[in-house]
């Protein structure tokens, strides 16, 4: 896709479906990893993640018994090698049951976010609209930060990493994701 829109900034990626018990949770001895992992009443294999955000077992990823369809993508060099930075998304989702983010609330958002530095001047905010015209296409929903080269600084291009959620519903339009678009119209 980032291909087709010339953004050329995605790592390649190639679907694939994983035997995440047989795959995974079997063959690794990484107790932290085999600890996230459980069975549901449904009787299907998941697990969840131990991070910043909605990284609890409400919020867990199960195979249909064990088979999970995911991605797989070449990975960026070493931090040494390419220093790069992880900037948080101003059109990040709340990731509650009960909270709401000002750009889910309020239409006007994006005139505050225009007046915020690094989103006031040169490109940073026509790259986040073009960003969620990709996750748009693809179904990526969860676009909660992008990352820069160090080395441009301020104007450097952004790279699109984490699109797996962009795998699961392709029949649904989810027209939230569009909303630096239609907030911002620039």
């Amino acid at each position: 896709m980032s291909l087709i829109l010339d953004f050329r900034r995605v790592p390649p990626a190639v679907g694939r479906l994983v035997n995440i018990t047989g795959e995974v949770l079997h063959i690794t001895h990484n107790q932290d990893l085999r600890n996230v992992f459980f069975t549901s009443p449904a009787k299907n294999t998941c697990f969840f993640s131990k991070c910043l955000y909605a990284c609890k077992t409400e919020y867990a990823v199960c195979g249909r018994s064990d088979a999970l369809e995911g991605s797989l993508s070449a990975y960026l060099p070493r931090l040494s090698q390419a220093p790069r930075v992880s900037i948080p998304s101003p059109w990040i989702r709340s990731y509650t049951f009960d909270g709401r983010r000002d750009w889910e609330v309020n239409p006007f958002y994006c005139d505050t976010i225009k007046q915020t530095y690094p989103y006031n001047s040169g490109t940073r905010l026509l790259n986040i609209i073009d960003m969620s015209v990709f996750d748009f296409l693809m179904g990526n929903m969860d676009r909660h930060h992008y990352e820069l080269f160090t080395k441009f600084g301020d104007e450097g291009f952004l790279l699109h990493l984490d699109n797996a959620r962009g795998f699961g519903r392709p029949s649904e339009d989810v027209m939230s994701i569009l909303a630096p678009l239609t907030q911002c119209c620039v």
